[in-house]
């Protein structure tokens, strides 16, 4: 007998979201600190048990593999050093090929610099992609660095063409799903300078630039975000299978900026059940997975 797929449950996801924080933060201009405290305090009390239970999860896990400083919010990692990343390069490659016959170009965001081949639901139908996104040194990781179970928030691959723009998020910026979070960034093609590699700035480099910008929203040039010390960013720049870990709300960043040829990326977010909003590319449906995923796994595409 087939088994079922992981259905997402609704609690949490009953309560105020993206919408309500746009109105108060985008529109009313609200403090982001107030609004992101009162959203997030209404989910944790709304799902205080399960809540707990992913706290406390996470405190009993063994040092992972794969430990972010918290200082640094980032960790690079070399090709080969997740597992099963041979697999996933494979498929993407094969979604990309399969995204390039079919006429609609899959570029719904209507960005030059960044098009999608598959975002968010579209994983319900990538079973392998999803358990190497949860695989335990991974999910242990965001564990260890959230202090709790995560949620398998968002996912996204990404293809970069060629172009000569520094726009959006093309500029130094943080994300601001949550005042903590997870990105994992996996190059699918071998990436150096020529490919806009993705590029951050360590937290504790971050923290003096970061508030030039209006309530965690806006844009930085190089000059502003660099300083005058000459900050030395961090480019994801490697063999296909290396990436990094980051935690993209503390650490200003930016990618495919000035491409002269194209790059591949796949990149997934974790987030805490109570985190204030959802991702961009929130994924809320996932595909049926064979037995054998632990607690910390099925929390992870879990919302209950």
């Amino acid at each position: 007998m087939a088994e079922r797929p992981i259905r997402t449950q609704a609690a949490p996801r009953t309560l105020p979201g993206r919408g309500v924080r746009k109105l108060l933060w985008k529109r009313l201009h609200l403090p982001r600190s107030m609004v992101h405290a009162g959203l997030s305090g209404a989910k944790t009390a709304f799902a205080w048990g399960q809540v707990q239970r992913r706290r406390a999860l996470a405190a009993s896990l063994p040092r992972p593999e794969f430990e972010i400083p918290d200082s640094k919010g980032v960790l690079p990692f070399e090709s080969g050093k997740l597992p099963g990343t041979e697999e996933v390069l494979s498929i993407c490659r094969r979604l990309v090929r399969e995204s390039e016959a079919r006429t609609e170009a899959f570029n719904p965001n209507k960005q030059d610099f960044l098009r999608t081949v598959i975002a968010g639901d579209d994983f319900a139908t990538q079973p392998e992609l999803v358990r190497f996104m949860i695989s335990r040194p991974i999910v242990e990781a965001a564990a260890r660095y959230l202090g709790a179970a995560p949620v398998l928030a968002g996912a996204a691959l990404w293809w970069t063409p060629p172009n000569q723009s520094a726009v959006s998020s093309q500029l130094w910026h943080l994300d601001n799903e949550d005042y903590r979070q997870l990105k994992v960034f996996v190059n699918l093609t071998d990436v150096d300078e020529d490919q806009g590699p993705f590029t951050c700035l360590p937290a504790d480099r971050s923290a003096l630039p970061a508030r030039l910008l209006r309530q965690g929203r806006g844009r930085l040039d190089d000059a502003a975000a660099l300083g005058a010390g000459g900050a030395e960013p961090i480019r994801l720049i490697g063999p296909a299978g290396s990436g990094a870990f980051v935690d993209t709300a503390r650490c200003l960043h930016y990618g495919s900026r000035g491409n002269r040829r194209e790059r591949l990326v796949l990149v997934f977010q974790f987030l805490r059940l109570e985190a204030p909003t959802e991702s961009t590319f929130q994924v809320r449906r996932f595909p049926a997975l064979r037995s054998g995923l632990d607690e910390l796994q099925r929390l992870a595409i879990s919302r209950g």
